[in-house]
């Protein structure tokens, strides 16, 4: 009894970390500038982390993949400030803007104490031109930001992309967003100490009428998004089409913050023995450049856990480890994590 009790104390001394609360002021001001790299390799395997806090996320991996430039512009500086009187502030995407399309997009946004508004949007790329008012405006997120925060969203647009051949993209979404977690989130561009991570259920249709309508396309998505003060969204990670595990461990899109002008002079920092990792007689040949715990697992094309190779401290150095003799023909991503790292090799078994 007097164990228990004394142990009680000892938890009840412990420093309370304070969880981040984000309100309006927090929003990037007009004239932030950021540069996000999205990952576009055929099969991306993540860490999502767990809910609560406080919690680290290592985003630091390399990210080879499209660049997205983004930007807060006054209203006045945009091309369709006529449109969209009232907007207070404007969200400026250079780069993908869905799978397939780029070009450029302007966001236009209002707050009210407790809400941001995207009350309209103007899209250009080498094909076409849209401008859309959202009308009742569309309920883009819900301020403050804190633990446990809940919102539903949901849109609908009607967007004509040839008159002349009656060519229109219907589209209806819903989503529902939970403030779920919190804690440190490490990108390539800076390390932020106070994040907040927002998990979002979505479901989006549309109807595609080429003189006709055609059949409806059903798509939905788990996405998380880590959001840090006065720079908005740092991570974006989305899951494979009609994922229902919130834990997943593939994605399907992996947007992460590479560069902005809060810090500027931020070089990327090299490490004297990069992390590699190579395969060659069965064996997976790989590099730590500091001592450190290492995890290293195997999966297979659908996302998979296949094994786990290693799950422990390793000295810094050149290691390496025989692959499974289980393995049958097929494609195999090998994820190493570190303290400071994480990669993913792929490689091919014939037979």
């Amino acid at each position: 009894m007097k164990k228990a009790f004394a142990l009680a104390l000892l938890v009840a001394a412990l420093p309370v970390v304070a969880q981040p609360v984000f309100t309006a002021d927090d929003l990037p001001d007009i004239g932030y500038e950021a540069t996000l790299v999205q990952d576009t390799a055929e099969v991306i395997i993540v860490a999502v982390g767990s809910t609560g806090g406080p919690q680290t996320w290592d985003f630091s991996r390399e990210v080879t993949g499209l660049e997205v430039g983004f930007d807060v512009l006054d209203p006045d500086d945009t091309p369709a400030v006529d449109s969209f009187p009232g907007a207070e502030f404007v969200y400026h995407i250079n780069g993908r803007l869905q799978d397939t399309i780029s070009g450029e997009a302007w966001q236009y946004y209002q707050t009210t104490s407790n809400e941001m508004l995207l009350i309209g949007e103007y899209l250009v790329s080498d094909t076409f031109v849209i401008c859309r008012d959202y009308d009742p405006d569309r309920l883009n997120s819900v301020l403050p930001f804190q633990m446990g925060a809940e919102w539903d969203d949901s849109f609908y647009t009607a967007d004509t992309i040839s008159h002349e051949l009656n060519i229109i993209i219907e589209q209806w979404g819903k989503s529902h967003s939970k403030v779920d977690a919190w804690g440190t989130a490490i990108v390539p561009a800076d390390t932020f100490d106070e994040t907040l991570r927002y998990i979002t259920y979505d479901t989006t249709i549309t109807l595609l009428t080429f003189f006709v309508p055609g059949d409806t396309d059903i798509v939905t998505t788990i996405n998380y998004t880590w959001i840090a003060a006065d720079a908005g969204a740092i991570t974006r990670i989305s899951s494979l089409e009609d994922e229902i595990d919130p834990q997943f461990d593939t994605a399907g899109t992996y947007v992460v913050l590479t560069g902005n002008n809060l810090t500027p002079g931020i070089e990327e920092t090299k490490m004297t023995a990069p992390p590699e990792i190579r395969i060659r007689d069965q064996r997976i040949f790989f590099n730590t450049a500091q001592a450190g715990v290492v995890e290293l697992d195997l999966y297979d094309a659908g996302g998979r856990r296949a094994a786990f190779m290693c799950h422990g401290i390793l000295p810094s150095g050149e290691h390496s480890l025989p692959l499974p003799a289980d393995l049958t023909r097929g494609v195999y991503f090998v994820r190493m994590r570190t303290s400071t790292e994480s990669m993913t090799g792929k490689f091919v078994v014939l037979d």
